[in-house]
């Protein structure tokens, strides 16, 4: 089944999806399954797990709620029904220029006084020029990067803070060139150019304490996930278009308004340079999976509680262009596993100097510091 395919940052000032590749086709789909039982983590059903701090009856609270045929047919990152702020210590809104997307927060080191963060390595480049590797002049300036904490800037950031540096791998976008920002066109191996690949991650370094870091989700390996295809309490958030959002073309509110959904159903695929997690929340009474992530939602995470601790599984990349908030019967929305990536952003947010480091032959890794 064919299907177009674009990135998820959007114009902050229009009703706008940016493609990748100018929504360009891809033939990639990941074939649907049966409603799966409720699974366990290490040994404990997911109904036992408890809820998270300050998030009451999680996660049933936070299922989308199906009040008309409409909200029935689009279910996106939305409905949740407790108190936002209760979670925004787990998401950052990210303005770069005229663009937004979404991020999490994953360490704080106290003695430098930085916030690291995970999003998507679309958000940050302006144009590659080179087809086999990223250089810095690629990368959009530390300048016009902002990070907020709060819910929306209709209700009032709470903190705004500037960007230290953006972290890449040299091979984003590995095999491809474009000239314009979410020009990408690798979605898969089966999209894109061949032999290309995506490694759609980035680190984001800003300057100051982001919230309150107690509560941030980890990275962790991918032997600490839950299991695949089961009905995962998975937390996914971002602050994209919505239909919840105000409508306003000229206003960059509805595509700032923080919303989430729980209950994820989820595959995990990999090949090279593409590892994804290909998830949704199921809808069994409309025997469909709901594309969830919308413009704007690019980089937000899929969190999973354990127990104990949150942890980051993925964050957003792509999905279908034709209408988000839909449902589909293959698995739509695709987001680049975390835990794949593990050892290079552990490299990063614990080096004493990330940017030195960075700079270094073997890191796979290039920065837009001091630009």
């Amino acid at each position: 089944m064919r299907k177009n395919i674009i990135s998820l940052v959007i114009l902050s000032g229009f009703v706008l999806l940016t493609g990748c590749n100018g929504g360009s086709s891809g033939n990639s789909t990941v074939s649907p399954y049966p409603y799966q039982e409720e699974g366990s983590y290490n040994g404990v059903p997911y109904s036992q797990l408890g809820s998270p701090p300050y998030l009451n009856n999680y996660p049933s609270a936070y299922f989308p709620t199906f009040n008309s045929v409409t909200s029935m047919a689009s279910p996106k990152i939305a409905y949740g029904q407790n108190s936002e702020s209760a979670i925004t210590n787990l998401a950052a809104f990210v303005k770069m220029g005229k663009y937004i997307c979404s991020a999490t927060p994953v360490y704080y080191n106290s003695q430098q006084d930085v916030t690291y963060l995970v999003g998507a390595a679309h958000c940050f480049v302006a144009a590659k020029s080179y087809a086999n590797t990223l250089s810095s002049s690629d990368l959009i300036s530390n300048e016009i990067i902002s990070v907020y904490n709060g819910i929306s800037k209709e209700d009032g950031w709470y903190e705004s803070f500037p960007s230290k540096a953006v972290y890449l791998m040299r091979n984003y976008c590995y095999g491809a060139t474009f000239s314009s920002p979410g020009g990408c066109p690798n979605f898969t191996s089966s999209d894109g150019v061949s032999g290309g690949q995506g490694n759609d991650l980035a680190v984001i370094e800003i300057s100051g304490k982001y919230a309150n870091p107690e509560s941030y989700p980890s990275v962790v390996p991918e032997s600490q996930y839950p299991q695949q295809l089961s009905m995962a309490p998975v937390f996914s958030i971002g602050y994209g278009l919505n239909t919840q959002s105000p409508a306003s073309p000229d206003s960059d509110l509805s595509r700032g308004t923080m919303f989430y959904v729980a209950n994820y159903f989820y595959e995990q695929v990999d090949t090279t340079g593409y590892h994804y997690l290909y998830n949704s929340f199921y809808n069994s009474s409309s025997n469909g999976y709901a594309a969830l992530v919308c413009g704007g939602d690019s980089g937000g995470g899929d969190l999973f509680w354990t127990g104990q601790k949150w942890i980051l599984l993925s964050e957003h990349t792509y999905g279908p262009d034709d209408a988000c908030g839909t449902y589909y019967n293959y698995l739509p929305n695709a987001a680049t596993n975390v835990g794949s990536y593990y050892s290079w952003i552990e490299s990063i947010i614990t080096s004493t100097s990330p940017q030195d480091w960075c700079d270094t032959t073997n890191s796979n890794c290039v920065t837009n510091y001091g630009l």
